[in-house]
């Protein structure tokens, strides 16, 4: 009911934005941009080649046990226990099929691991062929609607969005005081090349790269505890084993969320890359234009690491486990990628995935660029649209034969904003850190309004906290010190001693001088930018003189890392399995992205050997958080004191936010099924991997133009 009334709220604002734009622009269209070189058109995308089902598929009803996201199955043998049904022959795509006539790959049978992945279809057994294509503004990073199309992760998060489920890897086991990890491989399960993937390919990236002084100086933080690095064992061909010298149960959460993709590397293609394995890798490196082995090294290593970075790719063909295999790159920087031939899911008819034969990363100039190549109807799909721009989506589905979809962002908060409690000014650290200063900034911005503005009055005024999804989260934390509140505001500053002014009306700080925040920050969307000047608004009417000034990324980083910012501001990405990934870095010092109070952390880290002391509400805040860290997942214990720190954290407003849970508006072609529907209970986050949670490898054209 409550994604209805979402609905029902959005089509009436669409129907009024619409009519209000229709009067002022005239109903005119934006023109397509030209055609990217080699581009292949997507407007009707390839004809499909339905699969070959190998057996019936099961109704979804029957086998699913969640119809807002597709689910997967760990093996064969877990779908035919949970489902009664079985699957005795596989089916595989048209174009491998003709590569195993021709002699250049073996039949589908001797592709697929042992054991695969089964993956319930969000709605029906799709048909093979034709090409995704989505955007990327940078030609090395990101790109994430090219990325997760085929980001395959060691474990996945479940539809839950809170249980582990194993996907390249079988499962795992934890030992009772979560020092353990045992991880169970899949028999038989190969490379894009075909070579075997086993546990010598964790061996060599923990043994020869984690634990390699020339390639990792610092040792990888995910595999340390206690400032020892992991001990690392081969059980078998098929089986690893991690034993860390404390408890670390945020280690299998930190494999299954946005931190994943790591632990193992192709040891058959790097070791040339290895001066360990090649005594020739130096002059391999001068040959091919880096100074060193090491360098060579690092640079091949690349899109096999963070998620950021796979869309790194140079090497046609590097062997990957992912859905899809990089193939080359045109002179405008558009990228090609074909189907993994030994890619290690089937549907619930048995038939390998993807279903999709290829996949097209479109290089785009900027973010506008990007928007008009998706009302162009460029893209397949598209999920990283702004909502701005919604009416403009709507008004061209039919001329780019797509249909929007909006699901809500699942994060603690669009922009929140942290004080420099640490700033180098002693009068402004002062008055950052008392209470009253941070509750009357949040009493005095108006939330509703930033709504309304910004967003539609679609998303959901709100302080920073986390989501109703959370299962730390309290009603009082969305409302706290959030309504908007100016007198009450000026009543807490005055109280502050802050009630005398200067000439203009803006107040003295305590030594005399007009109390002036210099708000620098970089924004990625321009909703935050937005934010931002209303924010500063805001802030000025309650006698804060506020500067609010955007500056280039790499300076605003450089800054909020040097401890030089009095305000760091960013989106609040929080959400039960990503704080866990991620060590709880949004919730205490620094405070993640917002980068505050860098020597308190640093003080934290090294046991007081540098850095800064913090007060003690802040090491309180600290010790529980490690608390919280060292207990098992899920259980009752670490969930009581989950409630407790999470409470710490919020109630005091070291985080000041504005707006939770806007529309993300997704794009689809028409014919792109097994995606999400209109009326979706999904969620879009950053710490799910967004696109992971919907696994496009489901994903198929219908022939016939129209989905089921």
């Amino acid at each position: 009911m409550k994604s209805r009334r979402y609905l029902f709220l959005f089509v009436t604002v669409l129907a009024l934005l619409v009519l209000a734009l229709s009067a002022c622009a005239g109903g005119a269209q934006p023109p397509a941009p030209a055609p990217a070189e080699e581009a292949v058109p997507t407007e009707e995308a390839a004809p499909a080649e339905e699969a070959a089902p190998a057996e019936e598929a099961a109704p979804a009803e029957e086998a699913a046990p969640s119809l807002t996201y597709p689910f997967q199955y760990a093996t064969l043998a877990e779908y035919e226990a949970a489902t009664g049904n079985t699957i005795t022959s596989f089916g595989e795509a048209p174009m491998l099929a003709e590569k195993v006539a021709s002699g250049e790959l073996p039949p589908v049978d001797e592709r697929l691991p042992n054991e695969p992945v089964v993956v319930q279809p969000l709605v029906s057994v799709g048909e093979y062929g034709g090409e995704l294509a989505g955007p990327s503004t940078n030609p090395t990073c990101c790109g994430w609607d090219v990325i997760e199309m085929r980001l395959q992760k060691l474990f996945t998060i479940g539809p839950d969005l809170v249980s582990i489920v194993p996907n390249i890897a079988k499962g795992y086991e934890v030992s009772d005081d979560q020092t353990t990890y045992t991880i169970y491989l899949r028999e038989g399960m190969k490379w894009s090349d075909g070579e075997p993937f086993t546990a010598e390919d964790f061996r060599f990236y923990f043994e020869d790269v984690v634990a390699n002084t020339d390639l990792s100086p610092v040792p990888f933080g995910l595999y340390v505890r206690g400032d020892e690095l992991a001990q690392f064992e081969v059980i078998d061909e098929t089986t690893v084993r991690y034993t860390f010298a404390e408890p670390y149960p945020s280690f299998i959460v930190a494999l299954a969320s946005e931190v994943g993709n790591r632990g193992f590397l192709p040891a058959h293609y790097f070791k040339q890359f290895h001066i360990d394995y090649n005594p020739d890798a130096n002059d391999l490196a001068q040959e091919q234009g880096y100074g060193d082995w090491v360098e060579m090294f690092n640079a091949k290593k690349r899109p096999y690491n963070f998620t950021w970075d796979l869309g790194s790719e140079t090497e046609p063909y590097a062997p990957t486990l992912n859905t899809y295999v990089f193939v080359r790159e045109d002179s405008f920087g558009n990228k090609y990628y074909e189907r993994n031939p030994y890619f290690f899911k089937v549907d619930t008819a048995g038939n390998q995935l993807p279903y999709a034969d290829t996949l097209r990363r479109i290089l785009v100039e900027d973010l506008q660029v990007q928007d008009l190549k998706a009302i162009a109807g460029e893209y397949t799909h598209y999920g990283w649209g702004k909502l701005l721009s919604f009416p403009t989506y709507r008004d061209n589905e039919e001329a780019g034969n797509y249909r929007t979809v909006l699901v809500p962002y699942e994060r603690g908060n669009e922009y929140a904003m942290v004080f420099n409690f640490t700033v180098e000014d002693p009068v402004l650290r002062q008055i950052f850190w008392d209470r009253r200063f941070r509750q009357a900034m949040s009493l005095a911005i108006n939330r509703d309004e930033i709504n309304e503005l910004v967003y539609f009055g679609l998303a959901h005024p709100s302080q920073a906290a986390p989501t109703p999804n959370s299962l730390y989260y309290e009603p009082w934390m969305t409302d706290h010190y959030a309504q908007y509140d100016p007198d009450k505001a000026n009543q807490l500053l005055d109280e502050m001693g802050l009630d005398k002014r200067d000439a203009d009306g803006f107040r003295l700080r305590p030594d005399g001088e007009t109390l002036f925040i210099n708000f620098q920050v970089s924004v990625p969307e321009e909703a935050w930018q937005k934010i931002g000047e209303l924010i500063t608004d805001y802030w000025n009417k309650v006698g804060i003189k506020t500067n609010y000034k955007l500056i280039e990324i790499g300076l605003y980083n450089e800054l909020r890392d040097g401890n030089a910012v009095q305000v760091g501001a960013w989106g609040f990405d929080t959400n039960d399995i990503g704080d866990l990934s991620n060590n709880l870095a949004n919730l205490r010092p620094y405070w993640g992205a917002r980068g505050a109070a860098h020597p308190w952390h640093d003080w934290l880290t090294s046991d007081g050997a540098s850095g800064e002391e913090p007060p003690d509400e802040i090491k309180e805040l600290w010790d529980l958080g490690e608390q919280y860290l060292s207990l098992p997942y899920l259980s009752e214990e670490q969930i009581a004191v989950g409630k407790e720190f999470y409470k710490k954290a919020f109630e005091p407003l070291y985080i000041i936010g504005t707006i939770q849970r806007p529309p993300q508006p997704l794009l689809f072609k028409k014919n792109l099924c097994n995606t999400p529907p209109e009326d979706t209970e999904g969620v879009w986050s950053w710490s799910y991997r967004q696109w992971v949670m919907f696994m496009p490898e489901q994903w198929y054209f219908a022939s016939d133009g129209t989905c089921p």
